[in-house]
């Protein structure tokens, strides 16, 4: 008779207690949680050339394009960088759709857990997300399904290596916007508004810009200038603080 084992939490390190619970949430989490929305996809028709995602690729740096017949709710593949990045030269003004993989397509209201394992299983790195209608609400990659997984506990990580400030010049430094607004308001010696209820200069960033600014955008408060230097479409985790004299 083989003995039924049990996990014991007490045996385990807190940052793996920290992924089986974040592995455990993306069962109750759905993919369209954590998609790329249709209207931040950059995609192409099928009768583009190869010529046109070169320009797309030096300027956005994707590594997969969605390519569609006549609108976006009708996905015929996906075009891969790295199948087309050693001929294209040669091939620049053929169409796209000569090039592309056939897509996989996954439900929105599907458990993240399930679609992250189907993926892995079928050795896919991208998948169409369809609506109950069949239109298209976005495109998932295993990278997304995976920082869902282990991003924020390597950024627990990293704080522990690294300070959460880092002065570069007198007037500029380089922070982790994980750093607490508290800590964040003494450092700089500036006051954060009592009913600004943010506990981090990430939500301090946000909840002025009222959305997720890109890497490369600037956020104002008070006598601040906040750079984005690192961020995905979900988060941003690093800036550079321009503090101006007063």
């Amino acid at each position: 008779m083989i003995k039924k084992r049990t996990l014991d939490l007490t045996k385990i390190s807190k940052i793996e207690q920290r992924m089986i619970e974040e592995i455990l949430s993306m069962k109750r989490r759905t993919v369209n949680k954590i998609m790329v929305p249709v209207n931040e996809v950059v995609a192409f028709a099928y009768d583009q050339t190869l010529s046109d995602v070169i320009v797309s690729y030096k300027q956005n740096h994707y590594s997969r394009y969605p390519v569609y017949f006549k609108k976006m709710d009708q996905i015929v593949g996906i075009l891969f960088i790295k199948d087309i990045i050693t001929f294209w030269n040669k091939y620049q003004d053929n169409s796209v759709v000569e090039f592309v993989r056939f897509p996989h397509f996954v439900y929105e209201d599907r458990p993240a857990l399930d679609t992250f394992l189907e993926l892995q299983k079928l050795r896919l790195s991208v998948g169409v997300v369809m609506d109950e209608f069949g239109g298209v609400s976005g495109i998932i990659t295993l990278e997304d399904l995976i920082e869902e997984i282990v991003g924020e506990i390597e950024d627990e990580l990293d704080e522990r290596q690294k300070p959460f400030v880092e002065k570069i010049s007198e007037h500029e430094y380089i922070v982790n916007t994980r750093m607490e607004i508290e800590e964040f308001s003494e450092y700089f010696k500036v006051a954060v508004d009592e009913d600004v209820d943010v506990t981090t200069v990430s939500g301090l960033i946000l909840k002025n810009a009222d959305r997720i600014p890109k890497v490369g955008e600037e956020i104002e408060y008070r006598n601040m200038k906040f750079k984005i230097l690192e961020g995905t479409r979900r988060k941003i985790s690093k800036v550079k603080v321009i503090k101006r004299k007063e």
